[in-house]
């Protein structure tokens, strides 16, 4: 849906004509909160988030204006989204919760993927389940095994459990976790065991994201002598060759897909 969206509405940014491949860059509030946006997302598949989209958009250009900054192409809704990243968390997660269609979980997804708050743990379900199974919660998965229904008090719960063992890196640590519990990844890549049934071949797996585990920033962890990581004689210089090392894991995974 991002890339429709992105597709859709903002011009092409970068081509790659021998893979077929083009890229656009996301498009300002400003073109979102056009008049019709809502009908061109449903046509696009977006169902009930159509109007949460523009509705969204149109209250960051009324709020916060349009007009680009005069040393650069973003607009002002969009510096002052940027500015979030620089508040305290409880102040951004404020803000955020303002927008329609907004909860708390929505709310924490952005502030951990997008505003670079390291610490915040979206919480849903699953990582309830995660927070008991591994470390410990007390809790209980429901009537019969159902899901339990999530209330503030199991949301602060889980998010307290995860921050108290993993501190200011708790909501990488969440994405690392809930990654690796499903069953998808579960025997991705690993010997078959003899007589089992074989593990998903890459091209069946093709759908899924190739950037499914976001890479941390690393200069907060290179801050001090203290705090340096250990890493393998294969990385010389994390802040250096990260990007190479990523960017080749995404070649080669494209190649054994095709």
């Amino acid at each position: 849906m991002v890339q429709a969206l992105c597709t859709k509405f903002s011009p092409p940014l970068l081509s790659f004509p021998e893979e077929d491949i083009t890229y656009h860059p996301f498009p300002p509030p400003s073109i979102l909160a056009e008049s019709g946006v809502s009908a061109t997302l449903r046509s696009l598949g977006f169902g009930y988030r159509a109007d949460f989209i523009h509705r969204t958009a149109k209250m960051l250009v009324d709020a916060h204006g349009k007009i680009p900054h005069p040393h650069d192409s973003s607009e002002a809704s969009e510096k002052w989204l940027m500015g979030l990243r620089n508040s305290a968390t409880e102040v951004a997660r404020e803000e955020l919760l303002k927008f329609v269609g907004v909860g708390r979980k929505v709310a924490d997804c952005v502030l951990l993927m997008s505003m670079d708050k390291r610490e915040v743990v979206p919480v849903d379900t699953h990582v309830y389940q995660i927070a008991m199974k591994y470390y410990g919660l007390k809790g209980s998965s429901g009537p019969n095994g159902k899901k339990v229904n999530m209330t503030p008090k199991i949301y602060s719960d889980v998010n307290s459990k995860l921050f108290n063992v993993w501190g200011e890196y708790a909501g990488w640590a969440h994405s690392v976790l809930f990654t690796a519990d499903l069953k998808s990844f579960a025997s991705y890549g690993l010997p078959t065991p003899e007589g089992s049934a074989p593990s998903p071949s890459p091209k069946k797996l093709s759908r899924l994201p190739t950037e499914v585990l976001p890479v941390p920033p690393m200069a907060p962890l290179l801050s001090s002598p203290q705090k340096r990581p250990r890493w393998g004689n294969d990385i010389e210089s994390p802040t250096s060759n990260l990007e190479d090392l990523v960017l080749a894991e995404r070649v080669k995974r494209r190649r054994r897909i095709a």
